[in-house]
């Protein structure tokens, strides 16, 4: 920390050096002491930290024509009242401004850096703006420093290996996956890698039945098998410490997702795999061959096609009268799910849901009752195209636009071809078909499903956490580590929900042991749990709090409510998993046997409100009850609607 003296010596010497530069133009004063009275007057009322900074920093500017009026006509008397009171008043303004830790942390280095980068600049401007730019120029040197300018080399004995990738390239329904798990099934050390743990799931029964022993391991649990030689496992869970003869990345086109995509390139630069076997929807082949040879690896490809024709039919689906067996109806949010199952229930039509705060559990006996003819049809959001396997007869977009977490948009080619992709499973049917509800809507989709899809352009990167050892709080090292554009095709993951929950645990910071350490802290604000559910972020805050009191966490506890209905048993879901998230990262002991039975439970009394009981999540006007027409983007029916507008 700087002494005020050296702060002042500092600011006197910027003001004189500013005051000498020829260039600058004399001000005309004409009653140049009575200015300064005026500025004296300003200057003693002023209170540290209640000033506006924009007052403040006008001070600045008025001090330092001042104080250049006096040098240039030698009036020694204002130079020795900038000197003796200007001065050092300001300087107890500007602190006045910081925070604790700012002032703790000001040194000499920082001095250096106004003197040699920013000369002048404290004559205009106040600490408060120049000290945040100068930790943007140290945070930044040293991550520059610290991170190779090129990603791959953050893995450098995988650098030293020699690798063989092999790049599956097809639509869906072309037995990519496939192909290379029989491949996986060789090998004495191999592991599979997808995007959901239903995927884990399906992979850990196939390749168990099959004779290997296998293990699954997700962020929701771990299946270990004895002498297990393959695990299946959720991408994230990958394990860069453990080398393998064969691994198997599914569905690589993630690689994109702003959200998840940088654990997929993690997975291609780092994995410790002599064999990698990757599937891929068309338009990621450059994507991933770039990475490929950034790796100096070697890699040859084989080419899919669909094995079932899939057909776009040519008149528009009515609702509910033109839904068949087999079908699978699409909608983009949980609440339309709910809506269009009610409506089908009405109708005597028993479905199947699938939506993404679903457990996984649920979604499988969802599935399951789908598979085995129990239930028609199929409602579900885009999750059902993340490789999920049913005997989908027909796509039905009952929507084509989304919702992506900024507005709605269109679907774009890749999500319309990987839903639409769904239909037609092989070996049940010989042709797949897609519709949509609506002219504009089936032309819309008609054009996308014909079109090319295009070559994936961007490639997520995920922070590097060696830039956890660099001196300064979590959310500044994140946010100017965001801001340094990588190299092309490389754009940075989304920082979005870690400092949304940094935020959260900075607030009572005083009361989380370990927040000083950026290691421990970056676990807890990386433990992925649903922003959005109050009651989630609550328990993990909680979490934050407390983790260190015992050797489990505390258990979480159902709230009961009445009108709650299936959302109350999904967050009590949510939070067991994130009992499991929090008590594996932060090393506790979990309660297996607990949690098993609580997810049991939990998991049918969700099956309990989904098998029925759906109608009452039929869409109905918030004022007087009537049922909206399906797709309403309103809560409120017309007649309400100029009711209310009339009032």
């Amino acid at each position: 920390m700087i002494n005020r003296k050296k702060l002042i010596q500092f600011y006197l010497e910027q003001y004189a050096e500013e005051s000498k530069r020829r260039e600058r133009k004399v001000p005309k004063y004409t009653d140049a002491a009575g200015r300064m009275r005026n500025l004296q007057k300003a200057l003693r009322r002023a209170r540290p930290s209640r000033i506006p900074i924009q007052n403040l920093e006008d001070y600045h500017r008025q001090i330092k024509n001042m104080a250049l009026f006096a040098c240039r006509k030698r009036r020694d008397d204002l130079t020795l009242v900038i000197q003796v009171e200007l001065i050092p008043k300001l300087v107890d303004l500007d602190l006045g401004l910081l925070l604790k830790e700012q002032k703790e942390r000001m040194d000499r280095e920082f001095l250096s850096y106004l003197r040699q980068k920013l000369p002048g600049a404290i004559c205009q401007e106040t600490l408060f703006t120049l000290y945040p730019k100068f930790r943007q120029y140290k945070v930044k040197n040293k991550i520059l420093e610290l991170v190779p300018s090129r990603p791959e080399m953050e893995f450098p004995e995988v650098r030293a290996m020699h690798r063989h990738f092999i790049l599956h390239i097809g639509p869906t329904n072309s037995g990519k996956t496939f192909r290379s798990l029989e491949r996986l099934k060789t090998a004495e050390k191999g592991v599979y890698l997808g995007p959901l743990r239903l995927l884990a799931l399906e992979v850990y029964e196939q390749i168990n039945a099959y004779g290997v022993p296998c293990t699954m391991l997700t962020g929701q649990e771990c299946i270990e098998e004895e002498n297990s030689r393959i695990t299946a496992s959720t991408i994230e869970m990958a394990d860069f410490d453990e080398a393998y003869d064969i691994a198997v990345i599914d569905e690589a086109q993630m690689v994109a997702d702003t959200d998840r995509g940088h654990s997929w390139t993690k997975a291609v630069l780092g994995l410790r795999a002599r064999e990698i076997h990757v599937c891929m929807s068309p338009g990621a082949e450059p994507a991933m061959i770039h990475l490929i040879e950034l790796c100096g690896d070697d890699y040859e490809v084989e080419r899919y096609e669909r094995k079932t024709a899939l057909i776009c039919e040519e008149a528009p689906f009515a609702f509910p009268e033109d839904v068949q067996t087999g079908d699978a109806l699409i909608v983009f949010s949980k609440k339309s799910v709910l809506d269009v199952a009610g409506r089908l229930e009405e109708q005597g039509v028993d479905a199947s849901v699938i939506y993404g705060s679903l457990p996984p559990e649920i979604r499988r006996r969802q599935m399951q009752l789908f598979n085995k003819g129990k239930t028609r049809v199929v409602v579900a959001t885009d999750a059902i195209g993340m490789g999920l396997n049913l005997p989908v007869r027909r796509i039905v977009f009952l929507q084509a636009e989304k919702f992506d977490g900024v507005g709605r948009r269109p679907l774009t080619v890749l999500e319309v071809r990987q839903i639409a992709g769904r239909a037609g499973r092989f070996g049940i049917y010989n042709s797949g078909y897609v519709t949509a509800m609506g002219e504009e809507e089936l032309q819309f989709i008609r054009e996308r499903f014909d079109a090319e899809e295009q070559p994936i352009e961007e490639v997520n990167l995920g922070f590097p956490q060696l830039l956890l050892d660099i001196d300064g709080p979590m959310d500044e090292i994140l946010k100017i580590w965001h801001s340094v554009t990588p190299s092309k095709p490389f754009v940075k993951e989304n920082i979005d929900e870690a400092l949304t929950l940094y935020d959260q645990a900075r607030k009572c910071k005083d009361q989380i042991d370990g927040f000083e350490d950026k290691h421990t802290l970056y676990r807890m604000i990386t433990c992925p749990i649903d922003i959005k559910d109050k009651k989630v972020v609550s328990l993990w805050l909680s979490y934050c709090k407390n983790y260190t009191a015992d050797v489990s966490l505390e258990r979480p506890r159902l709230e009961y409510g009445r009108r709650r209905g299936i959302q109350q048993y999904e967050t009590y879901y949510k939070q067991l998993d994130l009992y499991y998230q929090f008590s594996h990262r932060m090393q506790k002991v979990i309660d297996e046997e607990w949690l098993n039975e609580e997810r049991n439970r939990t998991e049918m009394m969700i099956m309990k409100y989904l098998t029925r009981g759906k109608t009452d999540y039929i869409a109905r006007c918030r004022y007087c009850g009537k049922r909206l027409p399906l797709g309403a983007p309103f809560q409120v029916c017309e007649r309400c609607f100029h009711r209310k507008e009339r009032s």
